[in-house]
């Protein structure tokens, strides 16, 4: 009994994945107004039941992939449980978090938003929401645990957030978006290592 419920269970997780993956290209390369959960399906295949009884409709499944992206991002900018100084921790997390922005889905989702985003304003605000706002709201709380221990003079963590991340994207963040052109590993960390460096000798 027990290996069967495990047996559908990872079934059902694996479908689960697959529509995700066919949704997430869809709706990045045909823009949310054009995908239609029919169209999902005919790329997944099997019924629309088990399509619906994974997500209710078209705008969940948009919401499970922003989600899904989101934690990436999210992902990014946990410091890892290391020895490392506070400055290689936050060099390390711009680094992963740059490399994410600039990935062909996170530049995929990104110019998805723009283009939806006056169309579908519920969209916009989940994705601010899971995404951008998350992300900075995770940041603000790292540096209320470790302003004080560095000695940084941090009186808006949120604020502190939002700056380092700006920073952090640059126009570089926008290149990418605007033209494909992406950023080198070690153009990425050169990136990320000045606006540290920026952001350290504003705060102390």
């Amino acid at each position: 009994m027990t290996n069967t419920l495990k047996g559908r269970e990872h079934r059902q997780a694996t479908k689960r994945a697959e529509i995700l993956a066919a949704g997430t290209k869809l709706f990045f390369e045909e823009g949310y107004g054009r995908t239609t959960m029919d169209r999902v399906l005919s790329v997944v295949g099997g019924s629309k039941r088990t399509l619906y009884g994974h997500f209710e409709n078209k705008e969940a499944l948009f919401k499970a992939i922003v989600a899904q992206v989101s934690d990436r991002v999210l992902s990014a900018l946990t410091p890892q449980i290391d020895t490392k100084a506070f400055q290689e921790t936050l060099i390390d997390m711009g680094v992963r978090y740059l490399q994410v922005m600039t990935s062909p889905e996170g530049i995929a989702l990104y110019r998805a938003m723009v283009a939806e985003a006056p169309h579908f304003p519920d969209l916009a605000h989940t994705f601010m929401q899971n995404g951008p706002s998350r992300a900075s709201a995770h940041l603000a709380d790292y540096f209320r645990d470790y302003a004080k221990k560095e000695g940084l003079k941090i009186s808006d963590p949120d604020l502190a957030a939002a700056q380092f991340m700006g920073m952090v994207r640059g126009n570089v963040h926008l290149l990418a978006v605007f033209t494909g052109q992406r950023p080198s590993k070690q153009k990425i960390r050169t990136i990320v290592t000045t606006a540290v460096e920026m952001f350290l000798r504003g705060y102390r």
